[in-house]
């Protein structure tokens, strides 16, 4: 098992060999990482966006929404008033971590998750506008602690400050593939031992500019993270099913190019 894996499961399972030891743990970690919600409301509107805030102390980093080798996404459990509506969780473009040949994905110093609310009875929210959420996370540098926090927000016109957050976040948003300008010219898997190799051949005049591919999370499948590469507009994957017989339909993720993310998802279906 890799390195930091391990210490990532020695935290977040210690408490059921010695309770105070995790206990201690999940204090360090809420001590590295502030968490409060901020809005964007206008006061007007019936749609707006709710902003789950990490302040990170340097060196550390919390998880975006795929880990990656190691590691957890933050977990947000919103209780909001029965006139409220949210979307989902909407993570910002991460950063890729290498720490030891552990390939990670997630975010240092700040974050701002963004969540879409929608107001439902305008009568209702009048009289009651509190949300309520409580945030879990793990927080990484050498090691990894959990943390966790109980926070919530009376739903209020946003001051400038707040509404500058989750729009400066709202802009690092994966936008979807059709705003890249690529296409997918080939596409070709191949089983390989245990696992699928994938070979996508993107067209388009920014092919070129593809840097990088950050994959959503698969059930029954295992990606190797360090197989994926970005030459000349080409990706490459390689991924094991936990079971054997099992073939994927579809391969999910984004497309990192000009410092933007771009969502992709590709029907494995339909082999060149």
């Amino acid at each position: 098992m890799k390195s930091l894996e391990f210490k990532i499961l020695l935290v977040l399972f210690s408490n059921l060999f010695a309770f105070p030891f995790f206990t201690l743990a999940q204090s360090l970690g809420e001590k590295i990482v502030n968490v409060e919600l901020i809005s964007d409301y206008d006061g007007v509107s019936d749609r707006f966006n709710l902003g789950v805030r990490f302040s990170i102390k340097p060196g550390w980093y919390i998880y975006w929404k795929n880990p990656g080798d190691a590691g957890l996404a933050p977990s947000i459990e919103l209780n909001l008033p029965s006139f409220l509506k949210a979307g989902n969780v909407l993570f910002p473009l991460p950063q890729k971590i290498d720490h030891e040949n552990v390939v990670s994905y997630g975010y240092f110093n700040e974050v701002v998750l963004i969540i879409p609310v929608e107001i439902t009875s305008r009568a209702k929210f009048k009289g009651e506008n509190i949300v309520k959420a409580k945030v879990s996370w793990v927080v990484c540098s050498e090691s990894c602690v959990p943390g966790s926090a109980n926070v919530q927000l009376k739903i209020i016109k946003a001051n400038n400050q707040w509404r500058s957050k989750i729009e400066k976040y709202a802009k690092m948003l994966p936008q979807p593939f059709e705003k890249s300008g690529l296409k997918i010219e080939s596409l070709k898997v191949e089983r390989k031992g245990k696992s699928d190799f994938v070979r996508v051949k993107f067209g388009g005049s920014l092919a070129t500019k593809i840097v990088d591919f950050y994959p959503e999370q698969m059930d029954k499948f295992l990606i190797d993270f360090k197989s994926i590469k970005v030459k000349d507009g080409v990706l490459e994957i390689s991924v094991t099913p936990t079971s054997q017989g099992d073939r994927m339909n579809f391969l999910s993720g984004v497309l990192v190019l000009n410092d933007k993310g771009y969502e992709v998802k590709i029907d494995l279906t339909k082999t060149n």
